[in-house]
């Protein structure tokens, strides 16, 4: 499933003034998921919260409205009691995040 998911690209790919801080975030993006699997993890409710808030600003910024609804899932999640759903939400918001690199140029070269 994962593979046919379409790549993603921002919205404001088509804008040079993004180029560069667009390039920074989707190089940055598989240590920042990594970061919010660490605290979903450890159980660390409030680092979760706090790191998928900063990912749904800086994602809503950048023109990827998919990422943004995702880590607000998770925000939204952290305030539930399961951590079944919690899981779920970090699960959702690693594949978006998988889609935007393979959507970047980087990963067409």
């Amino acid at each position: 499933m994962q593979s046919s998911a379409k790549p993603i690209v921002s919205t404001r790919a088509e804008d040079p003034d993004f180029d560069e801080r667009i390039d920074r975030f989707v190089v940055s993006l598989g240590e920042r998921v990594d970061a919010l699997q660490d605290a979903e993890s450890a159980g660390d409710r409030a680092k979760l919260r706090a790191l998928a808030a900063a990912l749904r600003e800086e994602a809503s910024e950048l023109g990827y409205p998919p990422l943004a609804d995702a880590a607000a899932r998770v925000e939204l999640a952290c305030g539930e009691q399961g951590m079944e759903t919690l899981r779920k939400s970090v699960f959702d918001l690693t594949e978006v995040s998988q889609r935007i690199r393979r959507g970047h140029r980087s990963a067409a070269g």
